[in-house]
C-alpha cells in the first residue's frame, strides 16, 4: 500500500477510469463478438451485464481510493488539465459522429453497403467512440499531472 503514497487522490481515480474503461471494453468486446450476434436479448443481457459490473467495479475501487487518500482541494492547474481533458475528448466524439455520419451519407449516395451498417452495428460503433473519448480524456490528465511532478 505504499505505492499509493507516490500518487494523489485524484491521480488514483484518475488510473481507476482508465483501468475500468479497458476492462469494461475488453468484457464486451469479448462477449459480443463470441456470440456473434449484433442485436436481440443476447446483446441486451451482454449490455446489462457489463453495466452491472462496471457499477460493482466502481463502488469498490472508487470507495476504497476516497477512503484510503486524502482528498486534495483543486486548484487552477486542476481546472487547466480538465480543461484540456475535456477538449481532447470532445475532439475524439464528434470526430467519431462525424465518420458515423460520412459513413451513412456515403452508403446511401453510392449504394455501396461498407460492412452492412445496421442500426446495432452504429450503436456499437458509438459506444466504442465513447470509450474512446473517455479514454483520450484520462490519458490526457495523465499525462498533465505527470509531465508537471
Amino acid at each position: 500500500m505504499k505505492f499509493l503514497n507516490n500518487y494523489s487522490n485524484r491521480e488514483l481515480n484518475i488510473w481507476a477510469e482508465l483501468i475500468l474503461n479497458i476492462l469494461v471494453s475488453l468484457f464486451f468486446v469479448s462477449k459480443v463478438f463470441t456470440s456473434n450476434q449484433f442485436g436481440g436479448e443476447v446483446l441486451v443481457q451482454i449490455i446489462s451485464t457489463t453495466i452491472i459490473l462496471a457499477i460493482v467495479y466502481s463502488i469498490v475501487v472508487f470507495g476504497a481510493i476516497n477512503a484510503l487518500t486524502k482528498r486534495e482541494e483543486k486548484d487552477e492547474r486542476d481546472y487547466i488539465y480538465e480543461l484540456k481533458s475535456y477538449r481532447i475528448s470532445y475532439y475524439l466524439s464528434h470526430g467519431g459522429i462525424l465518420g458515423i455520419i460520412c459513413l451513412i451519407v456515403f452508403n446511401a449516395l453510392y449504394q455501396e453497403n461498407i460492412g452492412l451498417l445496421t442500426p446495432p452495428k452504429i450503436a456499437m460503433i458509438l459506444l466504442i467512440i465513447a470509450l474512446l473519448s473517455s479514454t483520450g480524456k484520462s490519458l490526457t490528465q495523465l499525462f498533465n499531472y505527470r509531465k508537471n511532478i
